[in-house]
């Protein structure tokens, strides 16, 4: 499916740290094979966490991200907003569509991967975004768009048995993953969390062993065409 050289991917994000635990692999494996990959992350902010009750800043968030997809090889991203970190669903949903449309317009990217709803307010805020700005239109090239998992589905009201599931193969980038995930030091959970590197590890085993490779990152696949 990804071309060598030739993609221009495009990864949609609710806050920083969701990018590697849903498309870590995809992002390092992209990047090594000389395509274009762009992330975009909504929502940052100073925020009190309720794991530790500690004060974690929207500048701490935005060094972490960069430091993380620089493990993957990707050095293009940007930060939409820096200050509604758990407040996307406070922001009119016609200013959220009109800045992913402008995004999408510009970029113009060939893959564009969009969040999974979850119980979490953003994610499902900016799904219902993304479905919107990527709507059927003329001169689109975007040939697959599917939406990334994260292990916090696992309390999922909703489940999605109609789309296409989609697997990449990491078992040989799923180190980087982890360290990338690692340089999200303010979003690490003791071991037997789900938001753990011990778990991201798990996870990707787990997908892994539903098609009888080592690792692998699962995908739900909402539109896809032959160019």
């Amino acid at each position: 499916m990804i071309t060598l050289g030739a993609e221009r991917i495009l990864i949609i994000a609710p806050h920083a740290d969701d990018e590697v635990l849903g498309c870590g692999g995809l992002i390092e494996k992209a990047c090594r094979h000389n395509n274009q990959v762009k992330v975009i992350v909504v929502a940052v902010g100073d925020i009190i966490h309720t794991h530790n009750n500690q004060l974690v800043l929207a500048s701490t968030r935005i060094k972490e991200l960069q430091d993380a997809l620089e493990v993957l090889g990707c050095y293009d991203f940007e930060v939409i907003y820096n200050d509604k970190d758990s407040l996307l669903d406070t922001i009119p949903k016609n200013e959220l569509v009109a800045k992913i449309d402008k995004i999408i317009s510009s970029y113009q990217p060939t893959m564009v991967f969009i969040p999974l709803p979850s119980y979490h307010q953003d994610h499902n805020v900016l799904f219902e975004t993304c479905f919107a700005a990527l709507r059927p239109r003329t001169n689109q090239n975007i040939k697959l768009i599917a939406m990334y998992e994260y292990p916090l589905i696992s309390w999922q009201y909703q489940k999605f048995w109609n789309t296409g599931e989609l697997y990449l193969d990491i078992s040989q980038t799923y180190q980087k993953k982890i360290d990338a995930f690692l340089k999200h030091a303010s979003q690490r959970r003791p071991p037997r969390n789900l938001l753990s590197p011990e778990s991201v590890l798990k996870w990707a085993e787990m997908r892994g062993f539903e098609i009888g490779i080592p690792y692998a990152e699962k995908y739900y696949i909402l539109r896809s065409h032959i160019l």
